[in-house]
């Protein structure tokens, strides 16, 4: 096999760290730009050897509409050449949406096309153009805000197991002179000319600059990113088994940390725990620095019992008593409920997602300690129906079993450290006079069951299977 040495650099990439296995199908993605082009090449030269097919997929961002339509047929024309299936596509209405930058939509925008594309042909991987510069300037611009080993690992090679980075090891010299030597042209981008965004300062000023005192400036970044790589992976892993301990509760976009565990855990680590929560919540650590951790890390240590902040897009952190919740967006505020009930059987209640079940047991049946703290035994005969099951309201009072006078809910909430979310969530069991059962919690002592009670209310509050 007689293959150029940066075709011979890719191979060994792509053996190396197992990109890509006999069969698969990947989406090269193409702009038409040096980086894409060579990618194309290379991955051509390639396909028997590693026993792959091909398909080429471009994006239209619609940004420069000359320049994009330009590159559009560009590509149209190359897939072509290589006898290649095309996919491509045009975006619309790419704006800058509150929050975001214009590069981060069109970048959720093209992994989106990507993914429409995978699911579409079947396909196993998608192939993308990052070489050893665009590694070295990813690495400074981490450094520069303040990043640690993780944003020093840079780019990864592979990520999720299906987008893949052949070229990670070859240098954009390197690419130029591959593509010269096969003659082949490529696209100019405009806009990385432009140095209003910040990876062009670095790659037209910095990087010049530091090449000027060491040469080899970029192949060292690049090693370094790869070394930092390694021991990242390491220590994640750690962070992993760590969260996996310390976690409570996991649920659709929430996790339930305990403070306790977390608090004892040396600060280092306890600050990786927090960025695993973070991952495994949003999927990604995008626009997640070392002040969004520490902010995470300072709730902790607050002294008020109740607290919370903010991080990018809409994931909450909120330390209530002894537990750390991470949540996507805020918990929706659940409006006032009340439900009439009539008489004994089954009702679901749709703002909580549970059931409350109400039936007459024997007496036989009683026991001074219920099965489950979800489970409550009262007198059937003091009850004066019809029932309501309802919400917390500000200014409920009722009389706890074993007390002689009455306390406000509130006040047990605090006791039993019931955060302010869950408290709208906490269901309430009342007649026309009393509330019975603050369920989950304790009955009045008023309709308990004594030796005189001849009828018993089982109530028991359990989540919904609908």
């Amino acid at each position: 096999m007689n293959l150029h040495p940066t075709e011979k650099k890719v191979l060994c990439t792509i053996l190396n760290h197992k990109m890509v296995q006999d069969g698969d199908l990947v989406v090269v993605a193409v702009s038409g730009g040096a980086d894409s082009l060579c990618l194309l090449r290379i991955l051509s030269e390639l396909r028997d050897t590693l026993d792959m097919s091909l398909i080429v997929a471009h994006l239209n961002h619609g940004l420069r509409p000359l320049e994009d339509e330009k590159e559009t047929e560009f590509v149209a024309d190359l897939a072509g050449e290589f006898n290649l299936p095309l996919a491509q596509e045009k975006a619309h209405n790419l704006l800058k949406v509150p929050g975001t930058s214009l590069e981060e939509e069109a970048r959720i925008i093209r992994y989106n096309f990507f993914e429409k594309i995978l699911s579409e042909h079947d396909a196993q991987k998608v192939a993308l153009g990052h070489n050893m510069n665009d590694q070295a300037e990813t690495v400074i611009m981490n450094l520069l805000r303040g990043s640690g080993l993780r944003g020093l690992s840079g780019i990864p090679p592979i990520r999720e197991n299906r987008y893949i980075r052949p070229l990670i090891q070859v240098t954009r010299d390197e690419i130029h002179a591959y593509l010269k030597e096969k003659n082949m042209s490529f696209i100019v981008d405009s806009s990385n000319l432009e140095k209003k965004y910040l990876r062009n300062k670095i790659r037209l000023d910095l990087i010049p600059l530091l090449s000027s005192y060491q040469p080899r400036f970029i192949e060292h970044l690049g090693e370094l990113a790869s070394l930092c790589r390694e021991k990242n992976q390491s220590i994640e892993e750690e962070a992993r088994n760590c969260l996996k301990k310390a976690t409570l509760h996991v649920s659709q976009g929430v996790i339930d940390l305990s403070i306790g565990v977390v608090k004892d855990l040396p600060t280092s680590t306890q600050f990786d725990v927090i960025r695993e929560a973070i991952k495994q919540i949003r999927g990604t650590l995008r626009r997640i620095n070392g002040e969004h951790v520490k902010a995470v890390s300072d709730l902790i240590n607050n002294p008020k019992p109740q607290v919370r902040t903010n991080l990018p897009e809409k994931l909450v952190v909120t330390k209530t008593y002894e537990r750390l919740r991470f949540a996507t967006d805020a918990e929706v505020e659940i409006e006032d409920f009340s439900y009439r009930i009539e008489r004994m059987g089954s009702i679901h209640i749709p703002e909580t997602n549970q059931v409350l079940f109400l039936e007459e047991v024997t007496k036989r049946d009683f026991s001074e300690s219920p099965p489950s703290p979800h489970v409550a035994l009262v007198d059937l005969d003091r009850i004066e129906w019809p029932l309501s099951v309802r919400n917390f309201r500000i200014g409920d009072k009722f009389m706890p079993l074993g007390l002689k006078g009455s306390k406000k809910v509130k006040d047990v909430f605090i006791d039993k450290k019931i955060s302010r979310q869950e408290r709208k969530r906490m269901l309430i069991l009342a007649d026309a006079n009393n509330i019975i059962w603050v369920c989950g919690i304790r009955i009045d002592e008023r309709y308990r069951v004594r030796g005189s009670t001849r009828r018993i209310l089982r109530c028991e509050v359990a989540e919904s299977v609908l």
